[in-house]
């Protein structure tokens, strides 16, 4: 069941059907009526002069009307992208000047004269205004399709399978018209195991994405020669504290390691929001859906700052069984604060928005969590929101080797949509 896109302006990263992830933007499927609406009113002076001249005996006296020739390439000059449109414009309000002026130039010569010469120079203006739009949004796009380049190559997109998970992400930014933030996550498949990163780096802008990008390069090489997460984490604090920047620059991050016969999963919280972890229906004997907050003894220090503190207790090991799901997030979506100052609450909202549709709950899971996270707030989020779901569905061969898949989504990818 592929999860149906609901509207937004937002940029999000959404499972489909399971099989990956995409950015897609969420336009209104009716048409603008607006340019059909300018087009009218910049037409709309030409007509009206025209119109009078010929009718104009209904009038006693000279109507002096000429000069609102100059009109429509002004308005058509509005907004324009192309210099093609004011252009049409001025060369027919040009050609009605031209035929007014051969009946009333004897009348009046001057008026005429400045009725042409006024739509020649707004006309010119207009195009050359026109053109002007046109090559900045020509480098704007280019400056856009590098920055989601750029993007892309930090948050690469998600396979919708690595082993015997399915997985499905949502992303939003909270700077306008950004894919990526200060939020990281990667999967890989490693020999000792399927892992995984959730983090959120101190800060925002692009500071903050370097940071992301120097943890996820660190991360998909470390994760893959290394025997237990602990060391993970090691490696990852150690790169942020040789890097060449302030002492406030830190990672909070949850490490998660999962069997892949699907028997249990280990995580590693270095001062990151715990994972919530979703049993399925009718496990141990019950009926209705287990929501779990796993929380470790004592958390690490987040990276970065783990010489500051204990990290032996930062560690726990717990079953997880097919069918069961986790969901790993960031502070973006729990802060996320509606017009009376209250967080969201995100675990005491889930088990009713993955009971709607028990039968297929990971894509309609993440796209019911993200309008609700919105309806709650009311307005754009404040910080970067990303949301990792893992569902366990059946064991496969043992990993071997070194092979892995490894994941990433842009946000953009938000809708972000930011949420």
């Amino acid at each position: 069941m592929v999860a149906k896109p609901r509207r937004s302006g937002r940029v999000l990263v959404r499972p489909d059907a399971w099989r990956g992830t995409r950015p897609y933007a969420r336009p209104d499927e009716r048409p603008d009526p607006w340019p059909g609406i300018w087009h009218a009113a910049c037409a709309l002076p030409l007509v009206a002069v025209v119109a009078l001249f010929y009718f104009g005996d209904a009038w006693k006296g000279p109507l002096y009307l000429e000069p609102l020739l100059a009109i429509p390439p002004a308005l058509a000059g509005i907004g324009a992208t192309v210099p093609r449109r004011p252009l049409i414009y001025g060369v027919i309000s040009l050609l009605a000047a031209i035929g007014i002026s051969m009946r009333t130039f004897e009348a009046m010569p001057s008026l005429p004269i400045a009725t042409i010469v006024s739509v020649v120079l707004v006309t010119a203006v207009s195009t050359a205004g026109a053109v002007h739009t046109s090559r900045r949004n020509q480098k704007l796009a280019e400056v856009t399709t590098v920055a989601e380049v750029a993007q892309r190559a930090l948050l690469r997109p998600l396979p919708g399978r690595v082993g015997p998970l399915e997985l499905g992400v949502l992303y939003l930014a909270a700077a306008a018209e950004a894919q990526v933030g200060g939020d990281l996550y990667e999967v890989a498949r490693t020999p000792y195991g399927i892992r995984l990163i959730m983090g959120d780096v101190r800060g925002k802008g692009l500071s903050a994405v370097e940071v992301a990008a120097d943890v996820l390069g660190v991360f998909r090489e470390a994760v893959h020669e290394v025997y237990t997460l602990a060391e993970v984490a090691r490696r990852l604090d150690a790169s942020l504290t040789r890097r060449e920047a302030t002492n406030e620059e830190f990672v909070t991050a949850v490490l998660v390691e999962i069997d892949p016969a699907i028997s249990n999963l280990t995580i590693y919280s270095c001062g990151h929001p715990p994972p919530i972890l979703l049993g399925t229906k009718g496990h141990d004997g019950g009926s209705q859906l287990r929501v779990t907050v796993v929380d470790v003894p004592v958390p690490a220090p987040p990276l970065g700052l783990m010489s500051l503190g204990d990290c032996s207790s930062a560690g726990r090991t717990l079953p997880f069984c097919p069918g069961d799901q986790l969901l790993l997030y960031t502070d973006g979506v729990t802060e996320a604060r509606d017009a009376h100052r209250q967080f969201y609450p995100l675990a005491a909202r889930l088990p009713a928005l993955a009971s709607e549709h028990a039968e297929e709950p990971g894509p309609d899971l993440l796209e019911r969590l993200r309008e609700d996270v919105l309806r709650h707030v009311g307005a754009p989020l404040d910080d970067d929101a990303a949301v990792l779901l893992v569902r366990a569905v059946a064991p496969t061969d043992s990993v071997g080797g070194h092979a892995r898949q490894r994941t990433q989504a842009v946000l953009p990818l938000s809708q972000t949509a930011t949420l």
